[in-house]
């Protein structure tokens, strides 16, 4: 599953440590985006936990287990907070000591 050509940060520093070393993303609404890995080479969350049980050293997961991450990371799923954003192209909209 690991790909020979791209081994990741490795590219950049040359250490053997950083070898198939790729940035995460949020695990906000994981179960919403698809696909998985930086590769975009599995298209479901129950596969990649069970990639990740299969490649991680001393970490081999019984199914339940796995079943229970991927019930764990469903439930990161939400909706966004909402944020409100000053009005920067009218700025005496946007600063409190401007009001009268």
């Amino acid at each position: 599953m690991l790909p020979r050509e791209d081994k990741g940060r490795f590219a950049v520093t040359k250490d053997l440590g950083d070898e198939y070393v790729f940035r995460s993303t949020p695990s906000r609404n994981v179960a919403l985006r698809l696909s998985y890995f930086h590769s975009g080479q599995v298209w479901s969350l129950k596969q990649a936990v069970d990639v990740m049980s299969a490649v991680q050293p001393g970490a081999k997961l019984s199914d339940e287990e796995a079943d229970e991450i991927v019930a764990f990371l469903n439930s990161l799923t939400g909706q966004p907070p909402k944020i409100d954003y000053p009005d920067t192209a009218h700025p005496d909209r946007c600063n409190p000591k401007s009001a009268p």
